[in-house]
C-alpha cells in the first residue's frame, strides 16, 4: 500500500503545489521570520536605550494599531469628526478621519532607522558629499537636556538631502522624526517614512478636520518626548536664502507643552549649506510655485528618478561628487527658561498665549539660524562673480576679491567652513565648482560669467548674502548638541 504510485493529473498537481507553497509561507515561513524580526528588533531597542545619548521615547514600544486608536478616540478628534459628519456623513467623516491618522501615525522599525537605513544614508552620503560639522560643543552637553524636556531641531530647508545629513549625523545621540510632504504618499515610499519614525504631512488642502488632527498628532508625540526636526520655511528654499516663516508646525509643538510629563522644549537650531544642492535647477525651475500644480504621476516619475539616482550611487556607477556638506549647531532656546524672561511660566500658559509667543520665539530661532549658515568657498566665489556684474577678470583678481571678503566675514565672526584650507585655496576651490557647472566659463586667463546661468550664480550667492548686510552683530552662541561624525 506504501509502496503504490499516486498519480495526479497536470491540472491538479499545479494547484495543490501553488496551495502548499502558500501555506508554508502562511503558517511556517512568516512566523518564523516574523518572531526573528521582532526578537532582533527588541534586543537592539534593548541595547540603543543604553548606548544612545538620549534613550528611544516609550512610545515607540506601543504598537502602532494602538496608537491610531488612541488618537482616533482623542476627545478634541472626537468633536471634529462630529462638526464634520453634519454635512458629509458621520460615516464619511470617520474614513476620513482615519486616512488622516494612518497617513500621519509612524511605524517605527530600529532595525529599519539604526541599521538598514543608516547604512544606506552613510554610503549615499559620502558618495556625494564630504560632510563637515562646523560648530559644536563636547556631547556631554546635549545629555544635560532635562528627561522631561522634548527636543525639536529646527533647520533651514537648503535640500532634501537636509534630512539625510540630520539622521546621519545624530544617529549616535537619538532618532529623530520628520515631516515629509505629500510627495512621500506614494507607496513604497510612504511605509519607508513610517518605518522611519517620521510622518507624511498635507502642506495643501488642509480643512478643519486635518488641522485638529495634526494638532493632536503633535500634542501627543510632544507629550511622548519623540524628538522632532522641522524646517521654519516648510518648504525648500528656491533662491537659496533663508525663505519667510511659517508657525504652523510649531504653534502645534509649543501646543504639547505641559502634556504628558513634558515640562519643557528645547528648540535647537540647525544650520546648513552645500557646494551644490542636488534639486537646484528644479527649484530655479518652480520659482513661481509651479509645485503647486504638480500631478501624482510627477511625484511617482520625480521618486523613480531619484531611487534610481541612490542605486546608482550605492552601486558605484555614479561616483560624481558634490562637494562639500557643512552644518552648525547652535544653542538651544528652552520654552521654559524663555517664558521665565518673560515673566510667564509653562503651567499657566494658555492658548491664546501660545498663539502669541509663536512668531517672537520663531524670529528668535530663525536668527540664531541665519548667523550660524556654513560659509563655503563656492559661496564667496558666486558672490565675487555676481558683484562684479557683466564684467570679467582674472583668477588672480578673483582671489584677491574672496580674500577680502573672507576678512570682511571673519571679522564678524561668521562660520567659515574651510578653515584647514589657506584662504587663498578657497577662491581656486569655489572657483572650480563654478567652472564644473558651466556657471562660469575661462577663456585667455580671464573668467566671465554665462548669461543664462545667472540665476544658478545668484542662488549660491544668496546663501551667505544676509552676512553682507549693514545689521547689529548677533549674540554669541553656546551650542546645546553635540554630534560626532560616526566613524565608518
Amino acid at each position: 500500500m506504501l509502496t503504490s504510485e499516486i498519480i495526479l493529473p497536470f491540472w491538479l498537481a499545479v494547484p495543490a503545489l501553488v496551495l502548499a507553497v502558500l501555506g508554508a509561507r502562511a503558517y511556517v515561513v512568516e512566523p518564523l521570520v516574523r518572531r526573528a524580526l521582532l526578537r532582533r528588533e527588541r534586543d537592539l531597542k534593548a541595547r540603543l536605550n543604553t548606548t544612545l545619548t538620549r534613550s528611544l521615547p516609550k512610545v515607540l514600544q506601543v504598537p502602532r494599531r494602538v496608537l491610531v486608536e488612541r488618537l482616533l478616540d482623542d476627545e478634541e478628534v472626537r468633536k471634529s469628526i462630529e462638526i464634520a459628519a453634519r454635512s458629509a456623513g458621520q460615516e464619511a467623516a470617520e474614513a476620513e478621519a482615519r486616512t488622516y491618522v494612518d497617513e500621519l501615525m509612524p511605524s517605527f522599525y530600529a532595525l529599519f532607522y539604526f541599521r538598514i537605513g543608516y547604512w544606506l544614508t552613510r554610503q549615499w552620503l559620502r558618495s556625494m558629499y564630504e560632510i563637515r560639522i562646523v560648530k559644536q560643543l563636547p556631547k556631554d552637553v546635549y545629555a544635560d537636556i532635562p528627561k522631561d524636556a522634548s527636543i525639536v531641531l529646527v533647520g533651514n530647508h537648503r535640500s532634501n538631502v537636509d534630512v539625510a545629513v540630520l539622521i546621519y549625523l545624530t544617529a549616535r545621540t537619538s532618532m529623530i522624526s520628520f515631516a515629509a510632504g505629500e510627495w512621500a504618499s506614494v507607496w513604497p515610499v510612504n511605509r519607508l517614512i513610517h518605518m522611519s519614525g517620521s510622518y507624511i504631512i498635507r502642506r495643501k488642502s488642509q480643512n478643519a478636520l486635518y488641522k485638529t488632527v495634526l494638532a493632536r498628532y503633535m500634542h501627543m508625540m510632544i507629550g511622548a518626548h519623540m524628538p522632532q526636526g522641522i524646517f521654519l520655511e516648510g518648504g525648500l528654499s528656491r533662491d537659496g536664502a533663508i525663505q519667510p516663516i511659517k508657525l504652523g508646525l510649531m504653534r502645534y509643538i509649543l501646543a504639547g507643552l505641559g502634556a504628558g510629563d513634558t515640562r519643557d522644549i528645547v528648540f535647537i537650531p540647525v544650520a546648513f549649506n552645500y557646494d551644490r544642492v542636488p534639486e537646484d535647477l528644479t527649484l530655479l525651475a518652480h520659482q513661481n510655485g509651479g509645485f503647486a500644480r504638480k500631478t501624482r504621476f510627477y511625484t511617482i516619475r520625480k521618486t523613480v528618478w531619484h531611487s534610481l539616482g541612490l542605486i546608482a550611487r550605492l552601486l558605484r556607477i555614479q561616483r560624481q561628487s558634490f562637494g562639500r556638506a557643512a552644518v552648525s549647531f547652535g544653542s538651544g532656546l528652552s520654552v521654559r527658561k524663555w517664558l521665565e524672561d518673560q515673566d510667564m511660566s509653562v503651567e499657566d500658559l494658555d492658548d491664546a498665549q501660545r498663539r502669541a509667543i509663536v512668531a517672537p520665539m520663531a524670529r528668535t530661532i530663525i536668527g540664531q539660524i541665519a548667523d550660524m549658515v556654513p560659509i563655503l568657498p563656492v559661496s564667496l566665489a558666486a558672490t565675487v562673480i555676481r558683484d562684479a556684474g557683466d564684467g570679467s577678470m582674472t583668477r588672480v583678481q578673483l582671489g584677491q576679491r574672496v580674500l577680502a571678503l573672507i576678512e570682511r566675514l571673519r571679522a564678524n565672526d561668521a562660520p567659515l567652513a574651510f578653515s584647514e584650507l589657506r584662504d587663498s585655496q578657497a577662491a581656486e576651490l569655489g572657483l572650480q565648482v563654478l567652472l564644473t557647472r558651466g556657471v562660469v566659463t575661462e577663456s585667455a586667463g580671464t573668467l566671465a560669467r554665462r548669461a543664462d546661468k545667472t540665476p544658478l550664480l545668484d542662488y549660491y550667492a544668496h546663501t551667505i548674502s544676509h552676512f553682507l548686510q549693514d545689521e547689529p552683530e548677533p549674540a554669541p552662541l553656546a551650542s546645546i548638541l553635540t554630534v560626532h561624525e560616526p566613524e565608518i
